[in-house]
């Protein structure tokens, strides 16, 4: 009877599905923005004076956020920063850009504005675990018209270069845009349309700087992030710039004084690379500063490979209800926003 059984195996086993070894699990990066208003390094100074229970409460938020790297906007510098991302945790990446003259705050008489830099806060220790590693890239600093704020650029990549056909890095650039143009025409990439806001002037031209930025990257099939306050409701029906940005296309782009950059004739060609995705779009933003018009300003785009890297589900708006009485006021004007990338890297 065992014998028939064994050679009834035999028989059987040639035609049994083979079990393919488990595919190793994507490493899985939590990504976020945040505007902290006017984070000085200093007790009382600049334009939102905090004391240190103040700089506690962000630090708060930033645990309760629970993301690995934070694109980071209206920083006075590294030492700011660190009041809020403790350096035995984080590294901090923050722009070079020069501290210009330093205005009166328009409501605290006597008070200094601080200076405005973009950055990072990098979880060196989460990123680690991933398998990851940064690298700082030069900073965008074309995007500062007029000696407006700069971006600050890193490059992720796993530590271990992969096997596969896998892109070897994940570009990442925080971004702080010129305010006072939260909608409204700018015309398309092409057009110059009469505008006469000047912020809105100086929007324009960084729309053009940042469609080349774009479209480099979309031309090499680089993945990138676009991460920060883009003061602009991108989710807005048919937002000139949203659709300019987010074309479907590259071009060959040469410099443009009313519009920053301007595509050169007849250089315009389709790529799938160049079709951005807009996290958390269609979304009604949960904290507008006009209810009448629920669009956010602070925005995650997602370019080249990486548009198809989202946790769907995974964007999310950090509120400050959970501090209770001491939300009031705000730690900060804006709400962090957070979302998660599955990379195409395995984790360890």
């Amino acid at each position: 009877m065992v014998l028939r059984l064994l050679l009834l195996l035999l028989v059987l086993l040639p035609g049994l599905p083979v079990c393919a070894p488990a595919s190793p699990a994507a490493a899985e990066l939590a990504i976020a923005t945040w505007n902290i208003e006017h984070l000085a390094a200093a007790d009382g100074a600049g334009c939102r004076p905090r004391g240190e229970a103040d700089y506690a409460i962000l630090r708060e938020v930033v645990v309760r956020l629970g993301a690995d790297i934070i694109a980071l906007q209206e920083i006075e510098n590294a030492d700011a920063a660190a009041r809020v991302f403790p350096p035995d945790r984080y590294d901090l990446v923050i722009s070079p850009r020069p501290v210009r003259m330093q205005q009166t705050c328009r409501h605290l008489p006597g008070q200094r504005r601080s200076a405005q830099r973009t950055g990072f806060a990098i979880d060196r220790e989460r990123l680690a675990s991933l398998g990851l590693r940064y690298r700082a890239l030069p900073p965008f600093q074309e995007i500062g018209v007029g000696g407006r704020r700069w971006g600050t650029r890193i490059a992720i990549e796993p530590i271990v270069a992969p096997a596969t056909a896998a892109p070897a890095s994940l570009e990442l650039i925080a971004l702080h845009l010129k305010s006072g143009c939260a909608w409204g025409r700018l015309g398309d990439a092409n057009a110059v349309l009469p505008i006469r806001r000047t912020q809105c002037l100086v929007l324009r031209r960084q729309r053009g700087i940042l469609q080349e930025w774009i479209d480099a990257r979309a031309a090499a099939a680089q993945p990138f992030v676009l991460l920060g306050d883009f003061n602009r409701q991108l989710d807005q029906r048919n937002d000139d710039f949203w659709q300019a940005i987010a074309d479907g296309a590259v071009c060959d782009w040469q410099p443009h004084a009313d519009l920053g950059r301007r595509c050169r004739s007849g250089t315009s060609r389709p790529s799938v690379h160049a079709e951005l995705v807009l996290v958390g779009a269609g979304q009604p933003f949960p904290y507008p500063y006009n209810p009448r018009f629920p669009y956010a300003i602070d925005h995650l785009v997602l370019g080249g490979p990486a548009r198809d890297w989202l946790r769907p589900d995974s964007y999310r708006v950090q509120g400050y209800e959970f501090l209770g009485r001491r939300a009031e006021p705000p730690p900060s004007d804006h709400h962090p926003i957070r979302a998660a990338l599955r990379l195409p890297w395995p984790a360890p």
